[in-house]
C-alpha cells in the first residue's frame, strides 16, 4: 500500500514501568521495543512513517535518527486521539494505520492479515482480542464484525467490565474519514481525547466500523510494566531461537539467549547457558558453549569455542579453537587455525595463522606472527603505569613457559625464548634468548632451617 501513512504512538510516560527511561526504549533481546515496531512499519511504508513522541522525546528521536522516519511531538499527553492529531499536518495523501511503540510482538504475518481484511472491506478497522483479565483495557461492544462502540474502562458500567473482548489500539482509518478525528471531544472522566470515540461518531453518521479479531492476545498487547517486559523477552527469545533453528542451527536447550541482531550459520551448535549479544555473526559448523558469552564479535566457519569463555569485540577467522575458560577482549584478531586455551586472556592483539597459546597466559597490545608457540605462564607486560606499549613477535617463534615480555619489545622470526626469562630487549632472528639469575646451592641450609645444624 504505497499510499499508506503509518503513525506510531510513542509519547506515553510509562509510569508503571517505574523507570527513568522512556517506556518504548526498554530493550527486548538487545533492542529497544520501539525498534521492532519501526522495522515492521518500514516494511509496509518506506516513505510515510511518523513517530509521535512526548515524554523522553530526545532519547527516542536520537535512537531512531537513522531509521528515516519523521517525528511529531505531542506536547501534552491528552489521549490517543490527541496524539494522532499531533501528526496530521505531516500526513501524505492516503489512509492511516496506527501502531504503538510499546507493542513490539506484532508479527508481519498478523499485520498482513489485518491489512488484507481492510482492503476487502474498506472501513474504519480496529484490531481486537480476548483476554481472561481485561482490567485496564477498553471493552469492545459489537454486533458480528461491526463494532457498536468501544468503552474505556473508567467509563464502563459493571456489566460492560465483564466483557473480555478488548481493544488493542491498533487501527486503520480511511483517508476520507480522518476529519472525524477533529469531532472527538474530551467530555469524559479522564478529560482525554479517546481515539476509540471515533466508533460512536462514525456509527452516528452511518459509517461502518469493523473488528479484526486476533486470537493471540500476547502478540498484540502493549507492555506496561516490568513483568510484562519479561514475558515479552521470553516470547521474543523463543521466536529468535526458532528462526535460527529453521535456518539450520542446532540448539541443545531452550536456556540460550541470542539477541535479535545476531546471525548464525548452518550446522552450528549452541550449548546451554550461552549468550550471544549485539552485532555478532557466527559462521557455519561452529560449536559454542556451554556457559559462554559472545558480544559484538565476528566468527568464521569451523570454530570451536569451549565452555566458560567470554569473547567481546573480536574477529575470529576459520578453524580457531578457544577455551575453555578463555577471555578474548576487544580489538583482538585471531587468524585461521589459532588455538587459545584455558585461562588465556587476549586483548587488542593480532595472532596470525596457526599460532597457539594453550594455557595460563596474558597477551595484550601485541602482534604475533604465524606458527608461534606461547608457553604457559607467558605475560606481555604492556603497561608501564602511564602508557601502553606493543610487543611484536615474528613467525615461528617459540616462547618458553613462565616468560615475561616487557614491552616495547620485538622478538625476531624463528627466535627461541628460554623458559623463565624476563625479556627487556629486542631479540634477533633465530637467536636463543635466556634471562635467568644464576642458580646457587647453599649446602646444609635445609638442616639449619629445621634447627638441626
Amino acid at each position: 500500500m504505497d499510499d499508506l501513512n503509518i503513525v506510531i504512538l510513542a509519547a506515553g510516560e510509562g509510569k508503571r514501568m517505574l523507570s527513568d527511561r522512556p517506556k518504548v526504549m526498554h530493550e527486548i533481546m538487545g533492542k529497544p521495543m520501539i525498534s521492532y515496531v519501526v522495522d515492521l512499519a518500514k516494511k509496509k511504508s518506506q516513505e510515510h512513517v511518523i513517530v509521535v513522541t512526548g515524554s523522553g522525546r530526545e532519547e527516542i528521536e536520537r535512537y531512531l535518527s537513522g531509521y528515516k522516519v519523521e517525528f511529531a511531538f505531542q506536547r501534552e499527553q491528552k489521549g490517543t486521539a490527541h496524539a494522532l492529531l499531533s501528526s496530521t499536518t505531516m500526513l501524505k495523501r492516503g489512509d492511516v494505520l496506527v501502531l504503538y511503540g510499546d507493542v513490539p510482538l506484532l508479527t508481519e504475518s498478523t499485520l498482513n492479515d489485518f491489512l488484507d481484511f481492510y482492503r476487502k472491506n474498506r472501513a474504519i478497522l480496529f484490531l481486537i482480542t480476548t483476554v481472561e483479565k481485561p482490567e485496564g483495557y477498553g471493552r469492545v461492544i459489537r454486533r458480528g464484525a461491526e463494532i457498536i462502540r468501544i468503552v474505556e474502562e473508567v467509563e464502563a458500567t459493571e456489566e460492560e467490565k465483564k466483557i473480555k473482548e478488548i481493544n488493542t489500539g491498533i487501527c486503520i482509518i480511511p483517508e476520507e474519514h480522518l476529519p472525524l478525528l477533529r469531532v472527538i471531544d474530551n467530555r469524559n472522566r479522564k478529560g482525554e481525547y479517546y481515539l476509540t470515540d471515533i466508533c460512536n461518531i462514525a456509527r452516528n453518521r452511518g459509517i461502518t466500523v469493523l473488528a479484526f479479531d486476533h486470537p493471540d492476545a500476547k502478540e498484540v498487547l502493549g507492555i506496561n510494566n516490568k513483568k510484562e517486559l519479561l514475558v515479552a523477552q521470553t516470547i521474543m527469545r523463543d521466536r529468535i531461537l526458532e528462526r535460527h533453528m529453521e535456518n539450520g542451527v542446532v540448539m541443545l536447550d531452550n536456556n540460550i539467549y541470542i539477541e535479535a541482531s545476531v546471525s548464525i550459520g548452518r550446522d552450528t551448535t549452541v550449548f546451554p547457558n550461552t549468550y550471544i549479544l549485539g552485532d555478532s555473526s557466527i559462521g557455519d559448523h561452529v560449536v559454542v558453549g556451554p556457559n559462554t558469552m559472545i558480544r559484538n564479535t565476528k566468527i568464521g566457519n569451523h570454530v570451536r569455542i569451549e565452555g566458560f569463555s567470554v569473547i567481546e569485540g573480536a574477529e575470529i577467522a576459520q578453524d580457531v579453537t578457544i577455551g575453555p575458560f578463555s577471555r578474548i577482549r576487544p580489538k583482538t584478531i585471531l587468524q585461521d587455525g589459532v588455538k587459545i586455551g584455558n585461562f588465556v586472556e587476549v586483548k587488542n592483539s593480532l595472532l596470525k595463522r596457526n599460532t597457539k597459546a594453550n594455557h595460563l597466559s596474558y597477551i595484550g597490545d601485541a602482534e604475533i606472527g604465524s606458527d608461534v608457540n606461547i608457553g604457559a605462564g607467558t605475560i606481555t607486560c604492556n603497561y608501564d603505569g602511564k602508557r601502553k606499549h606493543k610487543t611484536v613477535i615474528g613467525d615461528s617463534v617459540f616462547v618458553g613457559s613462565n616468560t615475561e615480555l616487557v614491552a616495547p619489545v620485538v622478538i625476531g622470526r624463528g627466535a627461541i625464548i628460554g623458559a623463565g626469562s624476563t625479556i627487556t630487549k629486542d631479540v634477533p632472528e633465530d637467536a636463543l634468548a635466556v634471562s635467568r639469575s644464576p642458580q646457587r646451592h647453599i649446602e646444609g641450609y635445609g638442616q639449619k632451617k629445621r634447627g638441626k645444624g
